[in-house]
């Protein structure tokens, strides 16, 4: 086991008021994983992963790193991970891409050869060797989060914190990104922790999940197998329009999507055994297809199970 979170409690006060950011959480993580934590807005997230990191210190609880307290000794873990704070602050605009990555690698006591050496790596590697020599305020958004990230590997960490690296990003920039952080963990091997409101790329990434929900863990589960449990039971029919039939359908509640003139969309759950067998005998069915799960619309439903 690598990291082991135990009965871990943070608290902001802010004037009579006490919010507990982390509300006694448990968890552990083993050596490669990449887990994602996921909530709404408010719900620890960011303020967990500090604590793990060492920038925040608990006020109850403990951290474990390799089985030594990280909260009594946090110099064991400090030099063995990074982290990628959202907003992209890891990268200063008016350096070069180069400069960024000696300036790190300074900070991580990498000098001479050897960080002219990994620096030229990393660039290479994340395709931007060819703008190393020019300013970081001329790059684009998705240059700019490879280069934050390329900031966090300069020190082959063992534990990579990410937090919220698709924020800012348009969908071709966050698709861009979302590759090629797949591609990081499979060929690194290293442990990532990573936060974010993006379900489809936590779907992508991620190993196993950890929803919080108000300081605390609602929910914990490897990602396919949680996607699993939640896997809807339906068909998806498209049918020939039938303006009677279809007429029925309506009075009964049934979201009908019309696809053409001719064409309609009907999503059924097997469990309606009355309304598949009104469809099957008064429509004529064009095609039938499995309803597939969508991590977004699953996490939707236990969020609003949390309310």
């Amino acid at each position: 086991m690598l990291i082991e979170v135990i009965d871990l409690v943070k608290i902001y006060k802010k004037g009579k008021y006490e919010i507990k950011a982390n509300d006694n959480i448990s968890f552990s993580i083993n050596k490669g994983e990449i887990v994602g934590i996921i909530g709404p807005n408010g719900a620890g997230k960011t303020t967990l992963m500090k604590q793990i990191a060492t920038l925040l210190i608990p006020d109850k609880g403990e951290i474990l790193y390799k089985g030594i307290s990280i909260v009594k000794h946090p110099q064991i873990i400090r030099g063995k991970c990074s982290f990628l704070l959202e907003g992209m602050q890891n990268v200063y605009h008016y350096l070069t891409g180069e400069a960024n990555l000696l300036y790190f690698a300074y900070l991580n006591k990498i000098f001479g050869e050897k960080a002219k050496k990994r620096c030229e790596e990393l660039l290479k590697r994340f395709g931007l060797y060819s703008v190393k020599d020019k300013y970081v305020f001329t790059y684009s958004a998705g240059m700019k989060k490879k280069l934050a990230i390329a900031t966090c590997l300069i020190n082959d960490p063992e534990i990579i914190f990410l937090d919220e690296p698709l924020s800012g990003l348009d969908p071709i920039a966050s698709e861009e990104v979302t590759d090629f952080i797949r591609i990081l963990v499979k060929e690194k091997e290293k442990t990532f922790i990573i936060a974010s409101h993006n379900m489809k790329f936590i779907e992508r990434v991620t190993d196993r999940v950890l929803w919080l929900k108000e300081g605390k863990i609602i929910m914990e589960g490897d990602t396919g197998n949680i996607k699993n449990l939640f896997k809807k039971k339906e068909i998806i029919f498209y049918l020939k329009n039938d303006n009677k039939a279809s007429l029925r359908l309506l009075e009964s509640n049934v979201e009908l999507k019309k696809i053409s003139n001719n064409i309609l969309k009907v999503s059924v759950s097997l469990e309606n055994k009355e309304l598949l067998y009104f469809i099957l005998k008064e429509f004529e069915v064009l095609n039938i297809e499995e309803m597939e799960s969508d991590f977004e619309i699953i996490f939707k439903k236990l969020y609003d199970r949390g309310n």
